[in-house]
């Protein structure tokens, strides 16, 4: 299996990168006419062309493969060697429409863009290659052009300073002789990045006169508080500037305000702080070579895991939406892939916060304010939030006094079900005895995996990437299971099944026959291992007990041999007595940690 993935981008100028979002990328295999080495190359600007029709059909029976870009721009192609041998291919691009347009063209529109011959890199999962690519500007726009998709990308700050300057509005107007045409406006982010699209027809003459004598747009621009107070009035006339005079379909602007006045922050800013109860900041070891394990406790995180912080309700004044990124890095911090979208199906019943309402059940109720559980993916009949696009919309009810209630949000924000990141490695360890290492069968121990995740926020009708709101670095995870092992196996025995643990104890005394009594040898042998494993004690109760032993040294990720007695077996009475096995492994949800594991052997005494 041949694995081709990568990334798609556009420049609408040099710091205003857009995904290409919903394209079709189709891979063709090279016909005969066509020179590999050079056309693999050749410099994009040589090879990329938009095709005809019939340019489309004639290639139709050379076409190998097609995809399509997800939200982030993201594609991946699944090759089977029956059909492709690793060579070179040509790869093109069809746009139904652009980002941030609503009407797709009249018709798709097809672009060769470049021939590529991949360096395959050999991995568990088949041979690998990546190709990330951004469109540059000019062939980007022209593009853009040709869909009808215009769009202005800009940023605003203070004059003096150059302190970018979020949460303002910003008005784009055509400056046209008859009337002047409203754009559109857009609020900036926390970087001071705004972003407006809008089509010819927004400022094309309505009248049967075209007194225009070119075809783009005349720009000026007004910006102002969310509250409506002026920050920046351009004239009219600005528009007839050299600089802002026929634009094309691309254009990037700075504009620049001399201060700005003081506004009350209604709401606190978004950011992604805990996972569970741990604040990863100081609670994890979470700096890229560190180690993804708890501060103090050393767990690894497993199941589902409460990713939480601040979560309010707007954004620059604007309705806020939100999603997380994970991606897999070795051990010591390198990235492995490439940032992933968390989607719906990796997402456990979340409760985001509470909806409100005032409904007292009677005529002075105690407790006249009802509340009612606002989730994601949550259970039949909930009052669940929005999820568009994969990103989930942050509920917007504001009046407990109005039949649709208000929005009380708790900080929680996912439940992300980490066995989707994880799974779990189903590790069989049938055959092996109790008091030999884990790894004697010739199956080792599934170490941790490791994780950074990170939270993107955005206006709603917004389109983009959006602004990072938090970034846990490094994480462990581990989900692995362990089956097939026997617990207590000279008495009773029982086949492990789905146990977070190698846990198993034995007696030496007891293997050719488990109802055998014990004289004056007591032989305990166990067996405990997990990658994170904790305290391990080995105990008896019985008559004049609890009686203690001395367990072996433990060695990385597990202990295990034989278990001295710290009595003289000699001298116990004759009775019943039952050897426990306690292992204790440090893993966490971040809200709750697992019970220790046991395991458990009777015996009599002669």
């Amino acid at each position: 299996m041949y694995l081709f993935r990568g990334r798609l981008c556009g420049r609408i100028c040099r710091d205003c990168p857009e995904d290409l979002a919903d394209v079709t990328v189709r891979l063709y295999r090279l016909r005969e006419d066509q020179d590999a080495t050079r056309l693999a190359t050749a410099q994009t600007k040589q090879t990329f062309g938009q095709l005809k029709p019939a340019e489309v059909k004639k290639k139709q029976s050379s076409l190998l493969a097609e995809a399509r870009t997800d939200q982030n721009g993201a594609y991946c192609f699944e090759l089977d060697r029956d059909d492709y041998d690793g060579g070179a291919f040509e790869v093109d691009l069809v746009f139904e429409r652009a980002p941030g347009q609503e009407e797709p063209a009249a018709k798709p529109l097809q672009f060769t863009l470049t021939t590529l011959q991949p360096q395959w890199r050999q991995t568990e999962k088949g041979l690998v290659w990546g190709w990330d690519y951004c469109l540059p500007h000019r062939l980007w726009c022209f593009i853009r052009g040709l869909l009808g998709a215009w769009v202005i990308c800009g940023k605003v700050e203070i004059c003096d300073t150059g302190a970018p300057l979020g949460g303002v509005r910003v008005k784009a107007f055509d400056r046209d002789w008859l009337q002047d045409d409203a754009l559109g406006e857009a609020m900036t982010d926390g970087s001071g990045h705004f972003r407006i699209d809008y089509t010819k027809a927004d400022f094309e003459p309505g009248t049967f006169l075209d007194v225009e004598l070119f075809g783009g747009p005349d720009l000026y621009f007004r910006v102002e508080t969310a509250s409506g107070v002026p920050l920046l009035i351009e004239p009219p006339s600005r528009g007839r500037d050299a600089d802002r005079e026929n634009v094309g379909p691309c254009f990037c602007v700075e504009l620049c305000i001399e201060e700005m006045p003081d506004q009350p922050q209604d709401e606190p800013p978004p950011v992604f702080l805990r996972v569970g109860g741990y604040d990863y900041a100081t609670q994890i070891d979470s700096a890229p070579a560190g180690t993804g394990l708890t501060t103090g406790s050393g767990r690894a995180f497993y199941s589902n895991n409460r990713l939480n912080g601040v979560l309010p309700k707007k954004l620059n004044g604007n309705p806020m939406e939100y999603q997380f990124d994970t991606r897999e890095i070795q051990a010591d911090g390198t990235p492995i892939t490439a940032w992933a979208t968390v989607g719906l199906a990796q997402v456990a019943r979340t409760r985001i916060g509470d909806l409100l309402h005032y409904a007292p059940a009677f005529p002075g109720d105690p407790n006249p304010i009802k509340a009612q559980a606002y989730t994601v993916n949550g259970d039949p009949g909930e009052k669940e939030a929005a999820v568009v696009g994969g990103w989930i919309r942050v509920p917007q009810e504001s009046d407990v006094f109005a039949p649709q209630g208000y929005f009380q949000p708790n900080g929680n924000m996912i439940n992300l079900i980490s066995t989707s990141l994880a799974p779990d490695a189903g590790v069989n360890l049938a055959g092996l005895v109790a008091g030999n290492s884990s790894t004697s069968t010739g199956v080792p121990l599934v170490q941790n995996r490791h994780f950074s995740i990170r939270m993107r926020v955005r206006e709603v009708g917004t389109i983009g990437p959006g602004i990072p709101a938090g970034t846990c670095q490094h994480i462990a995870i581990n989900n692995t299971r362990y089956d097939g092992y026997v617990r207590h196996p000279s008495w009773m025995p029982d086949v492990a099944n789905n146990e977070l643990t190698v846990n198993m104890v034995d007696i030496q005394q007891l293997q050719v026959n488990g109802c055998s009594q014990i004289g004056n040898d007591l032989d305990v042998v166990f067996t405990a291992a997990h990658p994170t494993l904790g305290n391990v004690t080995v105990w008896m109760t019985g008559p004049g007990g609890p009686y203690s032993f001395t367990e072996p040294a433990a060695v990385p990720g597990e202990r295990f041999g034989v278990a001295n007695p710290n009595f003289v077996v000699a001298d116990l009475a004759p009775c019943a007595y039952v050897v426990h096995l306690s292992v204790q492994v440090l893993l966490t949800t971040g809200d709750s940690i697992p019970v220790n594991q046991h395991d458990h052997i009777a015996f009599t005494k002669a």
